[in-house]
């Protein structure tokens, strides 16, 4: 059985512009998780640590621009808002 992942969007680290933003999509994101602009969330992939990241933009075509905070998540976690049980 394959374990839901723990964060709420799945990211490539690499895809970074020259202002340094992060690109993802919503497509990508897990759960019910509703991205706001200004809000912080758990990032991640299959080959990386977890990261926290602020939404930038959440532009009409589905793209999401996130600032990610560097560290592990784990250093991070007080910026987060308390999961949904």
């Amino acid at each position: 059985m394959n374990e839901a992942p723990s964060w709420d969007l799945w990211v490539d680290f690499h895809r970074v512009d020259a202002a340094g933003l992060t690109h993802a999509n919503v497509r990508d994101a897990t759960g019910d998780v509703d991205l706001q602009q200004g809000q912080f969330i758990l990032v991640g992939d299959d080959d990386a640590d977890p990261g926290v990241a602020q939404v930038v933009d959440v532009r009409t075509d589905g793209g999401v621009l996130l600032r990610v905070v560097p560290g592990h998540a784990d250093l991070h976690r007080h910026l987060l808002q308390p999961r949904p049980a």
